[in-house]
C-alpha cells in the first residue's frame, strides 16, 4: 500500500514534467517547417500529440492504479 499523497505528488510531478515538454526551447528543436516528416506528417505535430497523449496516458495509469488500491479494503472482522 502507498503512502497517502503519494498519488497526487506523482500527478505534480507529471504537469511539471508536461511544463517542460511544452516550453518553447524543445518545441523549437521539433519545429522544422513541415520540411521534415515522418510518415507524411510534420514533425512538429508528431511530438506535439505524442506527448500529449503520453501524458495522458501516464496520468490515466497513475489515477486507475490508485482507485484500485483504495476499492480494495481491509476486511479487519474477517468476513468474507
Amino acid at each position: 500500500m502507498q503512502r497517502p499523497g503519494i498519488t497526487r505528488e506523482r500527478l505534480v510531478g507529471l504537469c511539471m514534467l508536461g511544463a517542460l515538454l511544452f516550453s518553447p526551447a524543445l518545441i523549437s528543436l521539433f519545429d522544422r517547417g513541415g520540411s521534415t516528416t515522418f510518415f507524411g506528417v510534420p514533425v512538429l505535430l508528431v511530438y506535439l500529440f505524442g506527448v500529449w497523449g503520453g501524458l495522458i496516458l501516464v496520468a490515466a495509469i497513475l489515477i486507475i492504479r490508485r482507485y484500485y488500491e483504495i476499492s480494495d479494503p481491509i476486511d479487519l472482522n474477517g468476513e468474507d
